[in-house]
């Protein structure tokens, strides 16, 4: 059976040619990305993780480029979002040797204004702002993470910024 086939079956509910339409692209995909990462080990996890991904959106796939191609463009995502990971562990590694290294110190008291203003806000308003401006996550990442709606991560971050602005200010004033 050829892959438009599958797709549509797939896309239908058919979990055995979802399974037949993954297997036969799997081997591609890890070699594809074999050669992006140069590390099989990684590469395998990644091609898991599109799998993974392609299951789950398999009825998002309209056609539009070959199924191959939208395979490696998930899996393209699945290896910079792995990056963006490993960046942000990095700077973290770096940041706690560094406080390390100077010794505990009591935060300044901008920074104590700073927490105590995020502390003042809903929880889920400032989980948003921390995944967004600590850590550094997308929006969309954070929407998925917290299943809620992009729009309103972007929301809850603006609307949040500007109640701490307004506070910092009037403390500062």
């Amino acid at each position: 059976m050829d892959d438009p086939e599958l797709i549509r079956q797939a896309q239908r509910g058919d979990q055995v040619a979802l399974a037949r339409l993954l297997q036969q692209h799997y081997l591609p995909v890890k070699k594809y990305l074999v050669t992006i990462t140069f590390d099989r080990n990684l590469a395998e996890d990644l091609t898991q993780e599109t799998m993974i991904r392609a299951i789950e959106r398999i009825g998002q796939f309209q056609g539009r480029a070959a199924f191959s191609t939208w395979l490696c463009s998930i899996a393209t995502r699945q290896y910079l979002d792995w990056l963006r990971r490993q960046k942000r562990e990095r700077r973290l590694t770096e940041r706690a040797a560094e406080e390390g290294l100077h010794g505990r110190q009591e935060p300044a008291p901008e920074v104590q204004s700073v927490v105590a203003a995020l502390q003042a806000l809903p929880r889920e308003v400032a989980l948003c702002v921390v995944l967004k401006h600590y850590y550094g996550y997308t929006y969309e990442e954070i929407a998925e993470w917290m299943d809620i709606p992009v729009g309103t991560v972007k929301s809850r971050i603006f609307n949040a910024v500007r109640a701490l602005r307004k506070g910092l200010e009037q403390d500062g004033a």
